[in-house]
């Protein structure tokens, strides 16, 4: 009998962190969010006053910011330097390495590959008006996110761990 309770508990165990993990996701996709939006405000500041390069600027952020986002931001400045390629491109892929490590949903990968796209190859003016375009839609994301987390992660965390008591349940 001892058996069957201390399997019920682990059971109603997992189904709680399997639960909680998930809705943890939510809040961290609207962290990470903010952590890009924040991160290329400061980019699209410093081509505005055009006082540093890309690397710099990349390096000052990762600095500055949290993880993951200062992880994504030291790998990217430190790929510039050393290749032959465009700003664009080590953008690209340095976001392709990293998506796994964001909360992302491919929308939003797809819409800070998008940030990327013009680092480094065309005028100041459409590099800022390109970021405030990103930067405006990552703000709305951003309230869709938010919306979603009030609205779904407690839902997530009831419905697993009445899901792990239904299931302790059947199997007593």
């Amino acid at each position: 009998m001892a058996m069957k309770w201390a399997g019920a508990f682990f059971i109603i165990l997992a189904s709680f962190l399997i639960g909680w993990r998930k809705s943890k996701t939510y809040s961290d996709r609207v962290k990470h969010i903010r952590q890009f939006e924040s991160a290329l405000l400061t980019m699209e500041t410093a081509i505005v006053f055009g006082a540093d390069s890309i690397e710099t600027t990349a390096r000052f952020i990762a600095g500055t910011s949290e993880k993951p986002a200062s992880l994504f931001f030291h790998d990217f400045a430190e790929k510039l330097p050393s290749s032959e390629t465009s700003a664009d491109y080590i953008w690209t892929s340095t976001l392709q390495q990293h998506k796994n490590r964001f909360a992302f949903k491919p929308g939003d990968i797809r819409l800070l590959e998008q940030a990327g796209h013009m680092l480094g190859a065309c005028t100041q003016e459409a590099e800022e008006r390109r970021l405030k375009h990103v930067t405006a839609q990552l703000e709305r994301r951003r309230e869709e996110a938010l919306t979603e987390e009030q609205r779904l992660a407690g839902v997530v965390r009831a419905v697993s761990v009445l899901s792990g008591l239904l299931t302790a349940i059947l199997l007593m």
